[in-house]
């Protein structure tokens, strides 16, 4: 009988000291899961840990408040090469003019040198479109802002057709004589697409964020595997209907709020 309660009382006490792996094997997992992630971050650009920070504050935090973001929808992550959140664009002013035009002043909040760069790019652009004669046909407008120098493409004449993200030959042409002067820079772009407020009906796209959106990425892939840019100075948004140039109300203002925004960012400034 003593016997046997010896043998119990030792299965029991050996049975009893191995529970400590059980805590070392979750100490070791936690430990492992640790340097993943440091791993991870250490490997990442700054945007990447930004948005990681945002996403733990918004997670741990009871009152996260409220995130920084556009009124642009992003229909697809795929579209844009980085992660975070987007400043908010400035309306650029109402041109009614299919012609080719720029602006002479820039905001007083850009640096004198970067503003220089700018109207550089802006020159460069403006007589490569008129040396390709594409000036009337493009309906170009330019005009330098807070975050970069802006050029503006209506669709309609050029880029796509109807409820579609295919680009023509002549948007080819465009993007292609825009991109032999990006070339010469090193800013960061943003191609930015906008339609008018009409619904779609039928077609591939549902919404026109989603049309506006695919748009800007077609860009995109033209200025990456047609003109040789660098993937990582590019992002794509689609911002549908909004930050409309003009008015709804007839089809001439509906045409202008169909474009597309070459967005040459001011050298400093942050990419989405």
């Amino acid at each position: 009988m003593k016997g046997r309660l010896a043998e119990a009382g030792e299965s029991e006490e050996v049975e009893n000291s191995e529970r400590w792996l059980l805590t070392y094997a979750d100490m070791i997992t936690l430990l492992l899961a640790l340097f993943i992630v440091l791993f991870a971050v250490s490997t990442i650009s700054t945007k990447k840990f930004e948005a990681l920070a945002l996403g733990l504050q918004k997670s741990f935090s009871p009152n996260p408040g409220v995130l920084p973001s556009s009124n642009g929808v992003e229909q697809y992550d795929s579209l844009t090469p980085t992660a975070g959140p987007r400043q908010v664009q400035q309306t650029p002013s109402v041109n009614t003019s299919v012609k080719q035009a720029s602006s002479t002043a820039a905001p007083s909040s850009l640096a004198a040198s970067a503003e220089a760069q700018l109207s550089s790019v802006d020159q460069k652009i403006s007589k490569a479109i008129a040396a390709k004669g594409l000036q009337a046909e493009a309906g170009v407008t330019t005009s330098i802002q807070t975050r970069g120098l802006v050029v503006q493409v209506l669709t309609d004449r050029v880029f796509f057709a109807s409820d579609s993200a295919d680009l023509g030959p002549a948007g080819d042409a465009v993007v292609d004589t825009i991109a032999s002067v990006l070339r010469t820079t090193s800013n960061g772009i943003d191609i930015e697409g906008y339609t008018d407020d009409q619904p779609i009906s039928g077609g591939p796209y549902t919404t026109n964020e989603e049309l506006s959106a695919v748009r800007a990425a077609s860009v995109v892939t033209r200025l990456v595997e047609q003109d040789g840019l660098d993937p990582d100075r590019l992002a794509a948004t689609g911002f549908g209907a909004s930050h409309a140039v003009a008015p709804n109300d007839t089809p001439a203002e509906r045409a202008l709020n169909r474009r597309i925004d070459f967005v040459i960012l001011a050298a400093g400034a942050n990419q989405p």
